[in-house]
């Protein structure tokens, strides 16, 4: 799914969301009823078109998988409005590959339709790399859109709460340069690779190896939090304003969580909860009271009900939002997190690095080298 969405970005499409978590606009109300929903949805920056997107992945993805996800991707009079099906299938055998179809589904009476492959109903896939209306109002849009603001925080949630969880002396900074002004065709992809992007590199030629933040914002450059996920390969990371944003969106879904606790306290009833373990024992969840279709249906109300009471406080999501994103965008790591990170340079630590102005992904050169663990 990550692949998936890396690639939909790539095309032009704006922060998706997970289909069982929110419901697209324009989708009919059974929707959030649904099962085999696709995975993911988003709306393209350039044509505002609502995207449809089924991630399948395995060693060796075969043709069964993707008319599986194919069948997900056609959900009929659930969307009435046009919008494109997009199933990505990624494979590992000696390389990672993408196999990536995109379909048009057209209002009913219109020609076209159909989950995947090409054909004289397929509507063209504005966005692709180089398409300079791609994203050309990116970011005046998060200056000023509230909207638009609130889905790329939602989208990035888990990468919040995964730095928020590493041990603080873990958390690193690192120096990301500026996109190049000028045309959106001529700056590139909007995912930078940063070991050959040259605003990076001057950066850092210029950032003392024992600056902090305020040196890297003196110098026009991007002060990016990031931590390495225990276990993995991976380092994550995001921008301050980024970060602030996601903070203040945690906030406001802990008081749609507590409004929703205190209103119907009978959805909780015989659900599992958090048991903090005794000195010396081990931590258990309590076994269910219920049969595994009632706690299904007993979830789904659940889910039902946070949906109602998030959108009655959509307005207040859209100002927390906007206040942590003002507020981290002015203020420093120190105010965010309680504590000065030093700088990190993961290129001379072996990371090959991905940026773009809000986030940012680094993975161990050697971790791809799969020709080596084949021999």
């Amino acid at each position: 799914m990550t692949m998936a969405e890396w690639a939909c970005r790539m095309m032009g499409l704006g922060p998706t969301t997970h289909a069982e978590s929110a419901i697209p606009q324009g989708a009919a109300p059974g929707w959030a009823k649904t099962s085999s929903l696709p995975d993911l949805f988003g709306t393209h920056r350039a044509t505002s078109e609502l995207w449809l997107v089924e991630a399948k992945g395995g060693r060796r993805l075969g043709l069964g998988r993707r008319v599986t996800g194919a069948k997900q991707l056609n959900v009929g009079a659930l969307v009435p409005v046009p919008h494109q099906k997009v199933l990505c299938g990624t494979s590992l055998e000696r390389r990672l590959f993408m196999m990536i179809d995109v379909k048009g589904a057209p209002t009913a009476g219109s020609p076209g339709g159909g989950p995947t492959g090409g054909g004289p109903g397929d509507a063209p896939m504005a966005g692709s790399p180089g398409d300079a209306s791609a994203d050309s109002t990116d970011e005046e849009t998060l200056e000023q859109d509230d909207e638009a603001l609130l889905n790329l925080a939602r989208s990035r949630m888990l990468t919040y709460l995964a730095l928020a969880s590493l041990p603080r002396d873990s958390l690193r900074i690192t120096a990301v340069g500026r996109p190049e002004e000028g045309p959106v065709a001529a700056r590139g992809d909007l995912i930078r690779l940063l070991e050959s992007d040259r605003a990076t590199t001057e950066l850092r030629r210029r950032v003392a190896p024992d600056a902090g933040d305020e040196a890297i914002r003196q110098q026009n450059g991007l002060d990016m939090l990031a931590g390495r996920l225990p276990g993995t390969d991976l380092m994550l990371g995001m921008s301050r304003r980024l970060y602030s944003a996601c903070r203040a969106l945690a906030d406001a879904e802990r008081r749609v969580v507590a409004r929703v606790r205190e209103e119907r306290p009978k959805y909780l009833e015989g659900l599992p909860r958090e048991v903090q373990p005794t000195e010396g024992a081990v931590a258990r969840l309590p076994e269910r009271q219920m049969s595994d279709r009632a706690y299904v249906e007993r979830i789904a109300e659940v889910q039902e009900y946070v949906r109602e009471v998030r959108e009655e406080q959509r307005d207040d999501q859209l100002r927390s939002v906007r206040d942590g994103f003002t507020m981290g965008g002015s203020g420093s790591w120190m105010h965010l997190i309680d504590l000065a990170p030093r700088l990190a340079l993961p290129r001379e630590e072996g990371f090959l690095e991905a940026a773009t102005s809000d986030t940012y992904l680094a993975v161990e050169e050697e971790a791809l080298d799969l020709e080596a663990e084949i021999r």
